[in-house]
């Protein structure tokens, strides 16, 4: 190691001299490019060393090669090696703390690369007492913080190999960025926070999923994060244990990218949030919650809504006697007991006890989520809402909400849906076989919730097996079939809902896009190893986020980069401009206007942008199947969704 050192420093100290000479003899031209590999290799094994006795010993000895050296030798040998390394590692302060993060290569194949600082513990460790309740925001530290690494993943289990991962202590999050600012005039790049999906069950922001690589190359900051899953997220019992803690989780993170962003190139007045699916749904009800009240700027839901049938629960401590009683815990009588019991238990036991707790009418209603948000309060005996210990993320349905025009409706805000989102449910069907013959036999339970149905239940199950399957039994013949129905239901009406709703009563426009292109790299599908045509719940991820597991050589001609490179561009127009088509911005990529829903009218007509190898304006998706829709609720309900 000393041989090491001694070479890599004599290197320098030539660079050095040469440096010298070079500049002081105005008659000689050398290329620089001569020292160039040598400099390059001493620059990376520089990154490298360590101060050990006898490194030190050669380096502090009188007639060492080092002290033997002129100074002003030296001190170029110092400003190289800081040239060196300043790359590779560099420290921020934060208004907690200083953190030291690294300079990174694109992995997209790109030239150059990004910042990238991980693990930022942006919360306390929510455990012990404050299991199941708001987590208090990270104090200050001293010293540096090493940011080089992702922090551990909340409490869950893995949705393919279905083991447990994740630890309590996970309020983490990263941000990639291209500029690091060295002024306090320096222009401030747009800030886009990502929030995982997962069912509010299972899942992460870290890199395995959502690699940075094609979002920063398009001069934005990238934020991702961890939020709590599953009981440790979502139980609620009683005031000690209100509910919703994940999302009060990012609540956190969004106060902490308000606070601190702008010292990693960021502007905290200028911050997109969007998420896919369970994250899709958090941030539509972040945008109905008085607590994210000028946190963000501009809001996209990818494939969820708040208004979909999984994303809400009754508020009750049902759920959290069952998960007791499940672990041995019987005859409790009060959610104290409850509590106390259920904060001893290990967080694995906890979240692999979580589906015993759901119910038959869950498994009826197509329901596999057992913890997730609720309005938040509780009746009291006089039958008024009382509320909980802590400051509430939602004390009103969003249905009630967007009623009385309670939402943040100046958010410019795109929302959309994958053409084939229900076959995610194909995994279901290999866990249960017989899943298709239960359906057949009780198609009732594809009557959704929310349609009031008194008294017509057997004619509105014919005329929904009429519509969607004709002469078809549920089976293998007709999944096709099963998988618009179910799409529909559980994805399309809650999302066509939200929409309606912002761009009816809200201020600021509303986009809606169909992802309907099949291409390689809609990786969620292949990750589940569904091997049938179609754009699967996911899919869209791929054409976003750098997938680290998976490294696909495209051909730069391709229409799967064709397509990234479009969705990309839409994507962080949006948190640029507020629009992700924007007029003014010659750009030959974007060969159509994506216009927003016309609010006078949307009842009648919403129009959307269809993503596949082109890109086209279209009206109504999915239309015979949503004016089907429409008719039932109005017949039924009174009003269309």
């Amino acid at each position: 190691m000393v041989r090491k050192r001694v070479l890599t420093l004599l290197t320098l100290l030539m660079f050095a001299l040469f440096t010298i000479f070079v500049h002081e003899s105005s008659s000689i031209a050398i290329a620089p490019s001569t020292f160039g590999t040598a400099i390059a290799r001493a620059g990376k094994l520089s990154n490298t060393l360590k101060e050990s006795t006898a490194w030190k010993t050669l380096t502090s000895h009188p007639n060492s090669l080092v002290q033997l050296f002129p100074s002003r030798a030296m001190r170029v040998v110092q400003e190289v090696v800081r040239s060196l390394r300043k790359d590779t590692n560099v420290v921020i302060e934060t208004t907690l703390g200083k953190i030291r993060g690294r300079f990174q290569k694109y992995r997209s194949g790109e030239r150059g690369g990004y910042y990238s600082f991980k693990g930022i513990r942006y919360g306390e460790a929510p455990v012990g007492a404050r299991r199941f309740r708001a987590a208090e925001p990270e104090k200050p530290w001293f010293g540096i913080r090493d940011a080089s690494r992702e922090g551990n993943s909340c409490p869950h289990k893995n949705m393919i190999l279905d083991t447990f991962k994740g630890s309590e202590d996970c309020l983490f999050l990263n941000v990639f960025t291209t500029q690091i600012p060295k002024a306090d005039d320096e222009l401030l790049l747009p800030v886009m926070v990502w929030l995982h999906g997962g069912g509010y069950s299972f899942g992460s922001g870290n890199t395995f999923l959502y690699g940075p690589d094609y979002l920063v190359a398009e001069d934005i900051v990238l934020v991702t994060l961890n939020y709590r899953l599953g009981p440790l997220g979502f139980l609620t019992a009683g005031p000690d244990a209100p509910g919703n803690q994940g999302l009060k989780d990012q609540i956190l993170a969004l106060k902490w990218v308000r606070d601190n962003i702008a010292a990693f190139g960021g502007n905290p007045k200028q911050v997109t949030l969007f998420g896919e699916s369970a994250g899709a749904s958090s941030v539509q009800m972040l945008l109905l919650s008085p607590l994210a009240e000028g946190l963000f700027h501009r809001a996209i839901s990818q494939s969820g809504s708040a208004l979909n049938p999984w994303s809400m629960a009754e508020s009750s401590s049902e759920r959290a006697f069952r998960l007791a009683a499940n672990l041995g815990y019987l005859g409790a009588n009060d959610t104290d007991e409850i509590l106390e019991f259920l904060r001893r238990v290990p967080a694995m036991k906890l979240v692999e006890a979580a589906p015993t707790t759901l119910t038959v009418d869950d498994s009826r209603n197509n329901i596999g989520l057992p913890f997730v948000p609720v309005v938040e309060g509780y009746w009291n005996a006089r039958g008024e809402r009382e509320i909980y210990y802590e400051e509430p993320f939602m004390t009103q349905h969003p249905n009630e909400m967007y009623q009385q025009h309670k939402f943040h409706s100046n958010v410019p805000y795109i929302t959309g849906y994958n053409t084939h989102e229900a076959m995610l449910f194909i995994r279901r069907l290999r866990k249960n076989p017989k899943l298709l013959e239960i359906i057949e036999n009780d198609f009732s339970r594809m009557i959704p919730r929310d349609l009031n149905v008194t008294g017509a239940s057997e004619r509105v199950t014919r005329d929904i097996r009429q519509f969607y399957l004709g002469t078809k039994q549920v089976g293998v013949d007709s999944v096709d079939e099963m998988i618009a129905l179910l799409t529909d239901l559980m994805f399309l009406q809650g999302i066509r809902k939200t929409a309606r709703n912002h761009a009816k009563y809200g201020n600021a426009p509303v986009y809606m896009y169909r992802f309907s292109y099949d291409g390689a790299l809609g990786l969620y599908k292949r990750m589940l190893g569904i091997n049938r045509p179609g754009v699967c719940h996911g899919d869209e991820m791929g054409y976003l986020f750098k997938f680290g597991f998976f490294n696909l050589s495209l051909d730069p001609r391709s229409t799967e980069v064709l397509v990234k490179n479009r969705m990309v561009r839409m994507w962080t127009n949006f948190a640029k401009y507020g629009n992700p088509s924007p007029k003014n911005e010659e750009d030959t990529l974007l060969t159509t206007n994506w216009e927003p829903i016309d609010p006078q009218t949307v009842m009648e007509d919403i129009n959307y942008l269809d993503i596949s190898h082109n890109l086209r304006m279209r009206s109504n998706p999915e239309t015979e199947r949503q004016q089907f829709w429409d008719y039932m609720y109005g017949h039924f309900n009174g009003a269309a969704m």
